[in-house]
């Protein structure tokens, strides 16, 4: 029988105590960094947390003012949170989740002031911002450069050119073998052997019709087959020729696609369209391209080669987790959200928000309500069956808001702020994981903009115009793949940058569209070879119909 000596007892109490206390006493300092240092890789400015306090039993964290950078203004909060409460599932621990009951999010604050840079110390995001602005420059080009250019360019028209020529060489190839003169004439040269020799025997005894039957029958089933291979070759023709003729179509629109695609490299493009993309792309891509990112590594889906257990309980199912992911695996039951200063009042509410939406078992729903300086409502409502159909819907309206200070653009001579407006929007689309499809509606209603000092030329008419418009709308849509999305701006502003940049564009581009389509010509050659590409099917055709009319005559006389 083991006797437990007492002093062993003490020690593995005392152990144990001081285990827990030294959890107890660096928790706060191990969640505070842990906050800070994801949040800031994730929105790229800095993200900090003055005081994380932990309580064991029941085991709770409370996080006192959180702020967040605006990653284009670093002496400036996108936002600020008093306090953030809530309570932890112990067990969910065990198995590396995150299970909250109820998030209390309070004292939410919007642009407000910092004491210090939140610029990371890395600059990226600043230096991303100052990459993206925008100036237009007439290109002045001589023939040497122009030449130069399209001798470098990989153009379209020689690639279809080449996948011409393939095409061509194998459709020959198959024909040759279809229309092998030997083995074809071999088979019509049997048939109509066979064919005089029944004949010969059916003249000298009328008898050997009959004894003959099950020769002519088969000689009418070979004839029959032959016909038919020259129906199926017929239609095949009439196919190569349509393929042969739609890729011909594509080579001779080639040299048009190529004029365009170096043109734009110009900076011109079609003399001076889509300079909506050009100068508001750079304010509204980012922010679209980091909502659609924080959807990356969301599918689980592993091909069905490896199978994770999910742990269960009576609560539901708790999320995975994976050592890999950037984002722990949460799953927040409830969240309560609340804000408010002298100008407006935030509410919010939602249930079922996790990161893996599939493994929560039921739909999620976020519900944001936002008054004051006008209205604004988010509702998000997201229904994943399975890592491999996600389905998640957005709905944002935003009536009669004042707004100031708001960046419209950058140029080479500076920022564009809208420095007051009363703004109408609207977000609406639907996310899976096989497309986008959002649309951002906007419509600034009596604005003031204020423009760079100094300005010249196109800019200080561009400025004049602005200020002069009732109304500015402005569209982005977003459509693609999560992986590969398309962004696009349109906005009412396209007719004023036209007007502004006039005509000295317009005739810049014209020059050079003529100098550049004459050395694209002198690249690809002359196209007008592809005439006649189509005259082997006509050859093809005038064989088949021969053989065929030669059958159906033998035919005849069965």
């Amino acid at each position: 029988m083991k006797i437990f000596r007492l002093w062993g007892v003490v020690v593995f109490f005392v152990l144990s105590a001081l285990l827990a206390a030294s959890w107890y006493f660096l928790a706060p300092n191990i969640i505070k960094n842990g906050i800070e240092e994801v949040g800031s890789e994730a929105l790229g400015a800095k993200v900090d947390v003055e005081k994380v306090e932990v309580a064991l039993f029941p085991l709770t964290i409370n996080i006192n003012r959180l702020q967040a950078t605006d990653p284009e203004q670093p002496m400036t909060n996108l936002f600020e949170a008093e306090q953030i409460n809530f309570g932890l599932d112990s067990n969910a621990l065990l198995w590396k989740k995150i299970l909250i009951e109820e998030l209390t999010v309070s004292g939410i604050q919007l642009g407000t002031k910092r004491t210090s840079s939140g610029e990371l110390a890395s600059g990226r995001k600043t230096e991303a911002l100052a990459e993206q602005v925008t100036s237009i420059e007439l290109p002045e080009l001589t023939e040497a450069d122009i030449k130069s250019m399209v001798a470098k360019a990989d153009l379209i028209t020689v690639k279809r050119l080449q996948t011409l020529d393939k095409s061509q060489k194998k459709i020959q190839q198959e024909w040759k073998k279809d229309l092998d003169k030997e083995a074809y004439q071999k088979r019509i040269s049997t048939i109509e052997t066979e064919f005089n020799r029944l004949s010969k025997r059916a003249k000298e005894n009328k008898l050997n019709l009959v004894k003959d039957r099950k020769n002519w029958k088969k000689l009418k089933k070979n004839i029959d087959k032959e016909r038919k291979v020259i129906s199926e070759l017929k239609t095949k023709i009439d196919t190569d020729k349509k393929e042969l003729q739609k890729q011909i179509s594509n080579v001779r629109k080639g040299p048009k696609d190529d004029l365009k695609a170096i043109m734009a490299k110009t900076g011109l493009g079609n003399g001076i369209a889509g300079l909506s993309d050009k100068f508001l792309g750079p304010q509204f891509t980012p922010w679209v391209e980091k909502a659609i990112a924080m959807t990356e590594g969301m599918s689980s889906n592993t091909g069905g080669k490896e199978e994770t257990p999910v742990y269960s309980t009576s609560k539901g199912k708790y999320v995975q987790f994976k050592d890999k992911q950037i984002f722990p695996d949460v799953l927040v039951k409830k969240i309560n959200l609340s804000g408010k200063n002298s100008e407006w009042k935030l509410s919010g509410l939602g249930n079922n928000i996790g990161y893996f939406p599939w493994l929560v078992g039921k739909p999620a729903d976020l519900n944001i309500n936002l008054t004051g300086k006008g209205n604004a409502t988010v509702t998000l409502k997201s229904n994943w069956s399975s890592p491999e159909k996600m389905l998640t819907d957005i709905d944002a309206l935003v009536s009669d808001w004042s707004i100031a200070h708001m960046n419209l653009m950058q140029t080479d001579q500076g920022n564009w702020t809208i420095n007051s407006g009363k703004l109408d929007s609207t977000l609406k689309g639907q996310l899976t994981l096989e497309k986008v499809d959002l649309e951002l509606s906007l419509k600034l209603n009596k604005p003031n903009i204020t423009s760079p000092e100094n300005l010249s030329g196109w800019q200080k008419t561009l400025a004049g115009l602005l200020n002069q418009q009732k109304q500015l709308a402005i569209d982005v849509i977003a459509t693609g793949s999560l992986s590969d999305p398309d962004i696009k701006i349109k906005s009412s502003l396209e007719k004023l940058f036209t007007a502004a940049i006039g005509e000295k564009v317009k005739q810049q581009a014209e020059k050079l569209k003529g100098k550049f389509a004459s050395a694209i010509s002198d690249k690809v050659g002359d196209l007008s070879v592809l005439d006649g590409i189509t005259g082997d099917f006509d050859q093809w055709s005038e064989q088949l119909k021969g053989n065929d009319e030669l059958l159906k005559k033998l035919k005849s006389g069965i």
